[in-house]
């Protein structure tokens, strides 16, 4: 389930509806041990506490004690606080990641298993869409910083690549790599927009030598 993958978004909405509606009715539940154990080794660590500590808090208690009983003591997670259950389940998943079908495997957790398998789908497919918007008005205003860039060089240089900071603290922490690579490919457009500039600016010049010298100066 991690990386999202586009070819399998039926499937992410199947998992996404079931958690939703509660009925996890004909969902594989090794195959859903299969797509956690993805997401824990390779979801980015802030994205996978935030699932977590949603999917812990909504747990009911005597399933929080069972979970809690059923992990290794190492972790030191508590019923009582979804924050430690949080910590220790991601410890878990980085660690012993094989243990999490036998944890789930406890007649308690069957159902829990599968949800938490339904909750990171939701995630996967709002990050999915939020990233996709992202990218499309991203495009949009780098296209449009272009067209009035080529339209008037120095203008262009001076104003079009003016922008809004990159990361103003509300931005998704996830879309960091693609900030950074279109950081990366601003700072070419800028480049190229200097050598246009320069271009245009040798070519008046020349324009100017080549009048005075029919002008006779």
């Amino acid at each position: 389930m991690w990386p999202f993958n586009p070819s399998h978004q039926q499937v992410y909405q199947q998992y996404a509806q079931a958690y939703d509606t509660g009925n996890f009715f004909g969902i594989d539940q090794n195959q859903a041990f299969g797509h956690i154990q993805q997401f824990m080794q390779g979801a980015p660590q802030d994205m996978q506490q935030q699932i977590y500590q949603q999917h812990f808090a909504q747990m009911p208690y005597e399933q929080r004690v069972a979970l809690a009983q059923q992990m290794p003591p190492q972790y030191g997670v508590t019923p009582n606080d979804p924050w430690s259950m949080t910590q220790g389940f991601l410890r878990m998943g980085q660690e012993q990641p094989h243990l999490l079908q036998r944890i789930f495997s406890h007649p308690l957790l069957l159902g829990s298993g599968v949800a938490l398998a339904g909750l990171i789908a939701k995630h996967m497919l709002a990050h999915h869409q939020q990233q996709q918007g992202y990218d499309q008005g991203f495009q949009n205003q780098q296209q449009y910083a272009y067209d009035q860039a080529f339209q008037s060089p120095q203008a262009g240089y001076n104003q079009g690549f003016q922008g809004q900071p990159y990361n103003q603290g509300n931005q998704d922490p996830y879309l960091q790599p693609q900030l950074d690579q279109e950081r990366r490919q601003e700072q070419e457009l800028r480049s190229e927009l200097q050598d246009e500039e320069q271009r245009l600016q040798t070519i008046e010049e020349r324009e100017r030598y080549g009048h005075r010298r029919r002008e006779g100066w």
